[in-house]
């Protein structure tokens, strides 16, 4: 029979960037070259695991392991790290289970997921309540949606559902399962640019004069206000960039960051950035906005980008999930 693969918690994705590819794109179970050609996908093989230590002190008896790699036959290897609660010295190369006491010895068993993926997830938790992630609590959520087959969580990871067989198999089509969902270097550069335009309004921007024909400047303020309101932020800032009367009427920042959450939560560059500081800002960051909401789709950039995005938004969805069981 051999051994068996198991996969990322959080992404339900593999612990290798070994995977399967084809430079001609026409087999079937192999990634297209092309498609990952500049993708980097060294982020699969950096695992770290969430464990319980029963004879820790103190009310929080979880740890997170150091970064390890996927073994065999359900078997990780971590460097203990120096979590306070983990029963080894921080340098020691320590293995453990995952998922399931697949021998019954009663070995304790962990959780394991990419390190990337582990900050998605904090942001997550963080966007609906803040502070530092309690481990126990987040433990506890792993369990409750742990069982079947114990190579993953019994979640629903998204469209396309990751392979779940004895090894990680792939597929044409679904190169998105293992494009890293933070490093996304094209998003980077786009972000970057809007910050140095910041930084150049903050010290340049002079008001100009309000145009006299601007149809908003026959509504008063509470009208105008009562139309961001039933806007997406992608349309607010178009509009905002259309409109000096608009760019000048104030949003209000819980208003704004609302609606970037309930719209973008996954989109936490933008939600870092004060916008609205000139009209070229607004424009661009709009068109930003548009981009991503349609994961780069027409708009002429890589794969990575496109690829990148919406495997974020993907592992989103699965981090929701967890959230969700979290604050129970």
């Amino acid at each position: 029979m051999g051994g068996w693969a198991i996969f990322c918690a959080i992404c339900g994705g593999p612990f290798s960037s070994q995977v399967d590819m084809d430079c001609e794109g026409t087999d079937e179970t192999a990634y297209r070259f092309d498609i990952l050609e500049h993708c980097n996908l060294e982020w699969l093989d950096e695992l770290r695991a969430l464990g319980i230590n029963p004879d820790a002190t103190g009310c929080d008896k979880s740890f997170l392991t150091g970064p390890g790699r996927y073994f065999d036959y359900g078997g990780i290897e971590v460097v203990a790290g120096n979590h306070m609660n983990i029963p080894h010295p921080k340098n020691e190369i320590v293995p453990m289970v995952a998922y399931h006491d697949f021998a019954e010895i009663g070995e304790p068993h962990v959780f394991p997921f990419h390190s990337v993926c582990y900050e998605v997830l904090k942001r997550c938790i963080s966007l609906r309540q803040p502070g530092e992630i309690q481990g126990e609590k987040l433990y506890q959520a792993f369990e409750h949606a742990n069982g079947g087959r114990y190579v993953r969580l019994q979640l629903d990871y998204g469209e396309p559902d990751p392979p779940v067989e004895q090894v990680w198999e792939t597929f044409r089509g679904q190169e998105i399962l293992v494009v890293n969902p933070i490093d996304i270097p094209e998003l980077e550069l786009e972000i970057n640019d809007i910050k140095c335009l910041l930084d150049t309004k903050t010290h340049l921007y002079i008001e100009r004069k309000l145009h006299k024909d601007d149809i908003f400047s026959r509504l008063s303020i509470d009208l105008r206000h009562k139309i961001f309101k039933h806007l997406c932020p992608e349309s607010i800032l178009a509009l905002k960039a259309a409109s000096q009367i608009m760019h000048t009427t104030w949003v209000p920042r819980s208003m704004w960051e609302a609606k970037l959450v309930d719209t973008y939560p996954w989109l936490w560059e933008v939600l870092e950035l004060s916008v609205f500081q000139s009209q070229e800002i607004e424009e661009k960051t709009s068109r930003l906005l548009l981009a991503c909401r349609e994961q780069g789709e027409s708009t002429g950039r890589s794969y990575g980008y496109t690829l990148g995005l919406a495997n974020r938004r993907r592992i989103w969805g699965v981090c929701e999930q967890i959230r969700r069981i979290y604050l129970k």
